[in-house]
């Protein structure tokens, strides 16, 4: 049922994306903090990214060797990207007035962190996040996930996340507590907790 419901929740962000994808691009954020070399595509344009650089719906931000790059939202959310990475930011929007709290996200490579602002704190907010072997439903949550010790890992560091593929899911409401993702034919691991040393590492791939 779970399942069921974030499938639902996706299609009917991705349909949104289509109609609003009709209209002028907004910004929907900025780049306050840049370590190194990144680039962004846009409209099938790729052009380099410096600290104030503003962030549009559909952009694909793709960072270079050591690098870091941090995207603050209107609303406060902070998307913190590693060395290497490719995220796709499908979708942001956030209009308490009438309601809407959407984001969606593709994270392609590479490792990342993502901290909801007051979008997380909306009553029934449609945060999801697309990873190679599954999906991240965010819900007022801070959270890692990235390539960890051979593995495609995710970890929580604050709130709750549910991490589902096509074989099945898992909850996550400890904090320290984190899941592997093998392939989309096997499902997500056990919900464990992460050593010191682990999540340590998990976090300097995006600290600046």
């Amino acid at each position: 049922m779970v399942r069921n419901l974030l499938l639902n929740v996706v299609v009917s962000a991705l349909f949104v994306i289509c109609i609003v994808s009709l209209a002028m691009a907004e910004d929907i954020g900025t780049v306050t903090r840049l370590k190194n070399t990144a680039s962004v595509v846009r409209a099938g344009q790729q052009m380099n990214i410096e600290t104030g650089f503003k962030v549009q719906e559909f952009d694909e931000i793709l960072s270079g060797e050591e690098a870091r790059v941090e995207i603050t939202f209107h609303d406060g959310t902070k998307l913190n990207i590693g060395a290497d990475c490719h995220i796709v930011i499908d979708k942001f929007m956030f209009d308490p007035d009438v309601g809407i709290s959407i984001a969606i996200l593709r994270a392609l490579q590479g490792p990342f962190r993502f901290i909801t602002g007051h979008i997380g704190k909306t009553r029934d907010p449609q945060i999801v996040v697309q990873s190679r072997f599954g999906v991240i439903g965010v819900r007022g949550t801070d959270f890692w996930a990235g390539p960890s010790r051979g593995q495609y890992g995710v970890l929580l560091l604050e709130g709750s996340i549910s991490v589902t593929n096509p074989s099945g899911q898992r909850i996550l409401t400890e904090p320290g507590t984190g899941v592997n993702l093998t392939s989309n034919d096997v499902p997500p691991s056990e919900v464990t907790t992460w050593g010191a040393g682990r999540a340590a590492e998990a976090l300097a791939a995006v600290a600046f």
